[in-house]
């Protein structure tokens, strides 16, 4: 009977408890004198054990003469216990999964000084997207010919013209009145009563990214995250809706 015992423990069922059990199945009613002798385990240990079996009803007990006799359950119990196993680490799994799932939604933040990060963010938007994509982008450069000689790799714009990128851009009326006319931008101006609107600072939402340059301090914060760039597209949709 004893080749039994790891099927036993697979349904978590430790193997002292195991053996117990399997000894009653073979011996059927049995004294605690008798499950001394057949399985070599103290008393102590059998008084330790017996309430567990007796618990989660792998094992019965019955009163004869004032003595106490203990007897197995049905194997169909193994069978059971092995069900409510199964359930149990299904959900265990789910758990685990809704941890990874988590993990993926975790925002990738890059932090980065100098030029050659922020040309690397150019790059990323037009290497990231697909055909026709689109992308949104709020600007507020003071200075448009020294960004685009200084920031933009020299491949950019073909690569962005390649893929027919479409894109929505909101900046001030002084960077409006030097940019050229595109079928593919659709451009909104933020009226100088506003705001002069010259921080020298750029918002791009790409993909599922949302890139943020300080042209003052060559200074690039690119956040990775579809829940960050959803939410920050209908916050740039909403404005460029009110500025129509």
């Amino acid at each position: 009977m004893k080749k039994f015992i790891p099927l036993l423990e697979w349904i978590w069922l430790p193997k002292n408890s195991a053996l117990i059990y399997l000894t009653l199945l073979e011996h059927w009613k049995l004294t605690i004198s008798d499950l001394t002798n057949f399985t070599s385990l103290h008393r102590v240990q059998l008084y330790r054990l017996l309430p567990y079996l007796l618990e989660s009803g792998f094992v019965f007990v019955s009163v004869k003469w004032k003595k106490k006799y203990y007897s197995p359950a049905s194997p169909s119990k193994i069978n059971e216990a092995y069900k409510e196993m199964e359930e149990r680490n299904k959900w265990n799994i789910n758990q685990l999964l809704d941890k990874y799932s988590n993990l993926d939604k975790k925002p990738n933040v890059i932090y980065n000084q100098w030029a050659k990060w922020i040309r690397n963010i150019f790059s990323d938007i037009v290497d990231s997207q697909n055909k026709w994509d689109i992308f949104y982008r709020i600007t507020s450069e003071t200075d448009v010919e020294k960004i685009n000689q200084q920031y933009l790799p020299k491949d950019y714009r073909e690569k962005r013209d390649k893929k027919e990128l479409e894109r929505y851009v909101i900046m001030s009326s002084h960077a409006a009145s030097i940019k050229k006319p595109r079928l593919e931008r659709e451009l909104r101006i933020i009226p100088k009563n506003i705001d002069d609107f010259q921080d020298n600072i750029l918002m791009t939402i790409y993909a599922n990214k949302v890139a943020f340059v300080d042209f003052n301090t060559e200074t690039s914060i690119l956040i990775e995250n579809k829940d960050i760039a959803d939410f920050q597209k209908k916050l740039f949709k909403l404005l460029f809706k009110s500025l129509k």
